[in-house]
């Protein structure tokens, strides 16, 4: 294959990815995620990362797509950064540490919409993500159920040690929703507790679902445990074993009236690794 050929090739393949990421709804993955390749790394040594879309923490890669987030940043001692990349990049995050201590990512993807044309889909999405008070809020609105229209917004967040600092702790980046690590996990053994706080516009939200997965030793056995955020908008869990986790959570609002949605979502993601 010439070189024309396989550049054609490769292009080709990147707009196929774009157009199976852009059919990936909540009612067909439930989660989106940054998997780095390594939690920890020295600090000389590119971090690297996958954005990843699916179910009980399996999915598939995509590339780097600008046109595909609002905002996709690095946080560290010096402060914050645009994740720099070319069209097509997989992984879609790499690049070298600016300096030791706690390195956070976050990825705001673009808005996307979604139509439920049957109530028992919409109804099984709601109780899988806990959001039980939406029905009675859908019908009380005089909304059809047969015609329901969503936006949902995913914001994804990742903490990389670099180095041997492991003093720094993860902090809100001002996501508009936000699940934020109370402790730093390369300092914490198995069999330890773990808080996470879930913020909502910079502010705790309260009595909302959060699941927290663990990788098993093959793609198939992950666990999913669950939880509701008490008054201060923290959940807790206990972290059985070393390895890779991802607390996830959902949160759902009345549409902007000028949006032509009933409902909008945002979709929040944390993943770390406990070595």
């Amino acid at each position: 294959m010439g070189l024309s050929a396989r550049h054609k090739s490769g292009r080709s393949s990147v707009w196929a990815i774009i157009g199976a990421m852009m059919a990936v709804s909540p009612v067909t993955a439930h989660e989106f995620w940054i998997e780095p390749h390594d939690f920890s790394v020295d600090a000389n040594t590119q971090i690297q990362a996958d954005l990843r879309v699916g179910q009980d923490f399996k999915g598939d890669a995509f590339p780097f797509i600008p046109s595909r987030f609002a905002a996709f940043k690095s946080y560290d001692s010096l402060g914050e950064k645009d994740v720099d990349g070319v069209t097509g990049n997989l992984p879609a995050l790499a690049m070298t540490p600016r300096t030791e201590g706690l390195s956070i990512f976050t990825y705001v993807s673009a808005g996307e919409r979604i139509r439920f044309r049957e109530w028992d889909k919409f109804a099984a999405y709601l109780e899988l993500e806990g959001l039980t008070s939406i029905p009675a809020r859908h019908d009380a609105r005089g909304l059809d159920r047969d015609d329901i229209r969503e936006l949902y917004t995913r914001c994804a967040k990742t903490l990389v040690s670099v180095g041997e600092d492991t003093t720094e702790q993860d902090r809100a980046t001002g996501m508009r929703l936000e699940l934020v690590a109370g402790d730093n996990p390369m300092k914490l053994t198995p069999g330890a507790d773990m808080s996470f706080t879930l913020l909502w516009e910079g502010e705790p939200l309260a009595d909302t679902q959060v699941a927290l997965f663990k990788k098993g030793e093959n793609p198939d056995s992950a666990t999913r445990t669950l939880t509701r955020t008490d008054e201060n908008g923290q959940a807790r869990f206990t972290l059985p074993a070393t390895g890779t986790y991802m607390a996830a959570s959902v949160h759902m609002i009345e549409a902007p009236a000028d949006r032509n949605a009933d409902w909008d979502s945002y979709w929040a993601s944390l993943t770390f690794g406990m070595e």
